[in-house]
């Protein structure tokens, strides 16, 4: 029988890490983002083996360790507590000892320190899985924080390109929305923490029809129909296309993605309008994520849209200048996607020759070379040199080598991987614990420009030697991360020596999880009235988890579905929740329901729609999104559009 583990860190790189690697030894692995949520499957599922992060907004390790010791369900299940605070075995055994932890693993770790922890624990998998052994190989590593004070961000795309502006967004970490207008046409780029993840615009080219009709995936009769479709219904153009029988839901969640990316890409091509930019602090809607970097969307955007005459004039006050590439790591190894060419023009770059030189070395592939040498410019991987810079005799010597000996290069890595791992965060950064932000950021950088794991290809590492420089890196962004700023480097120093507090009360936690778990029983055999006293102790304790919120409503509206009263206070209980997490399925689909009882047939509709970009296969959704489609349909001449999509069922 297969084992089942559970994974609970509120760091998604983590939390991938360990999924995938158990995974591929034959773990069946389940993963929580929070605390709460971890805890109650913990307390309603079976599981052979828990990973808990220490310290996780809310409910901390420690919390949810004692909670599960107090369980007779829970009381012997092994617990891996993960920290990167504690180094001394005292400190651990301590931990051990109080909260009833039954080993600790100190972040980051390999994954042979992985397997060894949970062989010990519970012994290998009743059965492998395969995989790619490279899927195994990830480690979770925080981005080093480059905060500046933000400066308004407006002006003319004529004299600012739009590559300029995201990069600076990118710099600034910032997040808001971008607002571009050219003419009449209008977009609206959203910004997380510097990166764009959602675009909005009100070309018609752009639309999700035109869109698919461009790539082939529906004719431009089939586009037409839906938009005249979408006019008389009111409703998304998706949804009729899915009406149509021409798109499912997973087809439509991709194609979602692919127009938002196709959107910000479009904008390269724009050489005059308007930009503005509004900070704003989160976004409480539900849009389609793109996975784009920064540096990757604008190498992307200009090798798709600047022609030669805009690329020559943009690299044409550079070419005697000298490009270097720059020391600060957070611009330097940005993930651009660089080609096998373009890697070659990067390396290049080391400040002892000109633009127009490195251009000339190209003649055969000129215009690549100008796309690579203006992205990189652009994003500042690279900066410009009024004067040469002169190359020591070792990196002379690393440039006329085709591959460094494997053999020193491996004797280097073992060293610094012996002194660097079992150090704690000032040591492994060789620095004092009364040390400042500056000589924190110093040491780092010069740490992170030697074993960035970029720095490392083609140059012959064993798949070992891969692994242990991923750790190198993990290790030292993780201690830059925490050291770089007083206050946690202030918690860091006292947690090393007294450990973290509890911050929540455990009691308060299992009586939350207990009156959760009843609750949802109660539902189920639509016990609608004692559901709703049970859940409501969930939100005494958690006002703000959306998962208690939106299964209080239902209770509560189910309790008398036709009392006005209960209809409106479910109804507010539901758009708090969705305002606290717009991508959780339930919610939409019971707005849907309650809209409907109110008489709200638009807002139902759309409700239900929400449901399915939730996910695409929330049946109940679609079987209401169907039924109004008939409803509709008996009092209006029917179109047919739904007929080939309920052939397919």
């Amino acid at each position: 029988m297969t084992k089942r583990v559970m994974v609970i860190d509120d760091d998604r790189g983590i939390r991938s890490f360990l999924q995938k690697s158990l995974y591929v030894k034959g773990y069946e692995v389940l993963v929580a983002e929070r605390g709460a949520a971890g805890l109650q499957q913990l307390l309603t599922g079976d599981f052979d083996l828990v990973f808990l992060d220490l310290n996780m907004p809310e409910i901390s390790g420690q919390t949810i360790c004692s909670a599960l010791r107090k369980h007779e369900k829970t009381k012997t299940l092994p617990v891996v507590m993960m920290t990167a605070a504690f180094q001394t075995a005292e400190q651990i055994e301590g931990m051990m000892q109080e909260f009833g932890a039954s080993a600790f693993l100190l972040k980051p770790f390999s994954v042979s320190d992985l397997f060894e922890v949970v062989e010990a624990q519970i012994g290998i998998a009743s059965e492998s899985v395969t995989a790619p052994v490279s899927e195994a190989k990830e480690t979770a590593e925080s981005e080093p924080p480059a905060k500046e004070e933000p400066e308004p961000i407006a002006g003319s795309l004529g004299k600012t390109d739009f590559p300029q502006i995201i990069h600076r967004l990118y710099q600034q970490k910032m997040t808001g929305m971008l607002h571009l207008q050219k003419d009449s046409a209008k977009k609206v780029v959203y910004i997380k923490n510097g990166y764009p993840v959602f675009t909005r615009s009100n070309i018609l080219g752009e639309c999700l029809g035109r869109m698919l009709v461009k790539n082939d995936v529906i004719t431009q009769v089939d586009c037409d129909q839906s938009i005249e479709n979408s006019k008389l219904s009111g409703r998304l153009q998706g949804t009729e296309l899915i009406e149509m029988g021409l798109l499912t839901p997973e087809d439509l969640h991709d194609a979602l993605k692919l127009q938002v990316t196709e959107k910000l890409l479009n904008v390269f091509a724009w050489t005059e309008g308007q930009y503005r930019f509004v900070p704003q602090e989160d976004f409480r809607k539900n849009i389609t994520n793109i996975e784009l970097s920064p540096a990757s969307l604008t190498l992307e955007g200009i090798r798709i849209y600047w022609d030669n005459e805009r690329i020559t004039d943009y690299l044409r006050p550079f070419l005697t200048d000298y490009p270097k590439q720059v020391e600060n790591p957070v611009y330097l190894f940005q993930d651009m996607g660089l080609s096998r060419r373009g890697e070659e023009v990067f390396a290049e770059c080391l400040g002892d020759a000109t633009l127009e030189s490195i251009l000339m070395r190209h003649p055969l592939s000129r215009r690549e070379v100008q796309q690579v040498m203006a992205a990189l410019l652009i994003v500042g991987m690279v900066a410009p040199q009024t004067t040469a810079s002169r190359l020591d005799s070792d990196v002379l010597a690393r440039r006329r080598a085709d591959r460094p000996i494997d053999s020193e290069l491996r004797k280097q890595i073992l060293e610094d991987y012996k002194r660097i791992m079992p150090a704690d965060y000032f040591a492994a950064l060789d620095i004092e614990h009364q040390s400042d932000s500056v000589t924190v950021r110093r040491a780092y950088y010069k740490l992170a420009k030697q074993y960035h794991p970029d720095h490392f290809l083609g140059r012959g590492l064993s798949n070992d030697m891969e692994n242990k420089v991923n750790e190198i890196f993990g290790h030292i962004t993780q201690a830059y991360t925490v050291l770089s700023h007083p206050e946690t480097r202030s918690g860091y120093r006292e947690e090393l020596l007294k450990g973290p507090k509890a911050k929540i009360d455990v009691n308060q936690v299992i009586e939350a999880e207990t009156a959760f778990q009843q609750g949802r029983s109660l539902l189920k055999i639509r016990q609608y009235k004692e559901a709703a006293k049970k859940l409501k102790i969930s939100i005494e304790f958690s006002p703000e988890e959306p998962e208690y919120l939106t299964s209080y409503a239902w209770a509560v509206y189910k309790s008398a579905p036709e009392n006005a009263g209960f209809q409106g206070q479910a109804l507010e209980i539901l758009l708090a929740s969705r305002e606290l997490n717009p991508g959780l399925e339930e919610t939409h689909l019971y707005l849907g329901y309650v809209y409907q009882s109110l008489g709200k047939e638009r807002q139902s509709e759309k409700s239900f729609e929400m449901a399915v970009q939730a996910n695409p296969s929330c049946t109940e959704a679609l079987r209401e999104l169907r039924l109004i489609n008939l409803r509709r349909g008996q009092s209006e001449p029917s179109r047919g559009i739904f007929k080939k999509f309920r052939n397919k069922e």
